[in-house]
């Protein structure tokens, strides 16, 4: 089933006193002034009057010299890559998603084959074990999209892990969304990045909406074997990034001491928030490797009683492959201001609801 949850979000907002802690890709913090690079009225007009250069040259150095990576392609987002992606494959038909997953993913792919994720509560790590039993099954599948971390569950895949997997089927050509893999502490044991320059049937997308915080730039971008992401480009628009765009995000990767300093904070109140959270007893919190806490209640309903105190949430009860029932994500943001606004609402949240 596909939740346009932003829309849900903005039904929400129209309540008094509400704030929303439902999406994964709005944090607020004053170190982003310190990010974005200042751009004078006239130096302004001077980008948004000329087209981009369409190969893209500066930012695609910009982004091998960051990640470590070669072939590129861009996007107008990561949505517009997903939504490109989707199109080349329905042609051949064979996709299988990885449940949950963004709804966009499965919103685009037409007819798929459902893969679930199995996980334990009291860990970050999800079992390659029984994805891989899945595949061996449904061996008919010519793509898999698998999201590292999973927005919806918070889990993640190692590298170790995902590697073998990927080798272990070359048939299946395995799309690696790592939207979300900024926000992890030790990235390199997860991601695949540098990877998929290697292998055949591998691509790796990754967006500047999330710990970047530049969702309005629509800025992603993809990588793999080149002959992977010709298909892909054929399906694209000839300048799918503004000069704006490009010039603020080729400034941006210049400045990561920033964004350490926002992951930092963002650690911190998760773990303060968490820390209340699990004293409840009727309170069960799921380990989340994301910028996001998952929990729920076991008497009451999570989502509408933390609505009551003004905490719009992602309500997660109606994405498939989610296994608790009840259960909530709330965003942890690396401002001061919000973590105190949040914080002092969960602990209305939980002396309101006491046994």
């Amino acid at each position: 089933m596909s939740i346009n949850y932003l829309r849900k979000a903005e039904i929400f907002k129209q309540g008094i006193d509400r704030r929303d802690y439902s999406l994964s890709n709005n944090n607020v913090d004053d170190e982003y002034d310190n990010l974005l690079p200042n751009i004078n009225s006239s130096k302004l007009f001077d980008l948004a009057g000329k087209y981009p250069d369409y190969r893209y040259k500066e930012l695609t150095n910009a982004l091998r010299n960051s990640f470590g990576i070669n072939n590129i392609i861009l996007g107008s987002g990561s949505e517009d890559l997903i939504i490109r992606i989707n199109s080349c494959l329905k042609k051949s038909g064979g996709i299988g998603v990885l449940l949950p997953n963004f709804y966009r993913t499965t919103e685009t792919a037409g007819k798929y084959t459902k893969f679930y994720s199995d996980y334990k509560l009291n860990s970050e790590i999800l079992d390659i074990n029984f994805l891989s039993n899945q595949i061996e099954r449904n061996k008919k599948i010519k793509a898999l999209w698998i999201s590292n971390p999973n927005p919806m569950i918070g889990k993640i895949y190692k590298k170790e892990h995902l590697l073998h997997l990927i080798k272990k089927y070359p048939n299946i050509l395995f799309i690696i969304d790592e939207a979300l893999i900024d926000f992890t502490e030790r990235e390199k044991e997860y991601s695949v990045i540098k990877d998929a320059q290697l292998l055949d049937n591998l691509v790796v997308m990754r967006s500047f909406s999330k710990l970047y915080s530049l969702a309005g730039l629509r800025v992603g971008y993809a990588t793999g074997k080149a002959n992977i992401l010709e298909k892909i480009k054929e399906n694209g628009l000839t300048f799918p990034v503004s000069s704006i765009a490009e010039h603020c995000i080729i400034n941006v990767l210049k400045k990561k001491n920033v964004l350490l300093k926002i992951k930092k904070r963002i650690k911190k109140h998760k773990l303060l928030l968490e820390e209340v959270l699990s004293k409840t007893p009727d309170i069960i919190i799921s380990k989340s490797a994301t910028n996001c806490i998952f929990f729920g209640h076991k008497k009451i309903n999570t989502f509408s009683e933390l609505l009551k105190i003004g905490i719009i949430s992602l309500e997660l009860n109606n994405h498939d492959g989610m296994r608790e029932k009840n259960f909530v994500r709330i965003t942890v943001h690396s401002s001061e201001y919000l973590f105190n606004d949040l914080f002092h609402r969960i602990l209305k949240f939980i002396k309101l609801n006491k046994s």
